[in-house]
């Protein structure tokens, strides 16, 4: 059986079925190990107050340059 065939198959499949066919192959050793890799860590913001941001507007937008 190709992806292909499964897919279309999937696709037929009603939402509650479809959910539980995410979980189970969630649940599969192969495709767990493969997931962790494609996550990339977010770069954590700058602590930014409501006076840095209006400080900020002032000086690069409002300014008479």
């Amino acid at each position: 059986m190709q992806a292909t065939d499964v897919y279309n198959i999937a696709k037929a499949l009603p939402k509650e079925e479809l959910k539980k066919l995410y979980n189970l192959l969630g649940s599969l050793p192969d495709i767990k190990e493969r997931n962790s890799k494609l996550k990339k860590a977010r770069k954590k913001l700058p602590d930014f107050t409501v006076n840095d941001a209006i400080k900020f507007l002032i000086d690069n937008h409002f300014s008479k340059k």
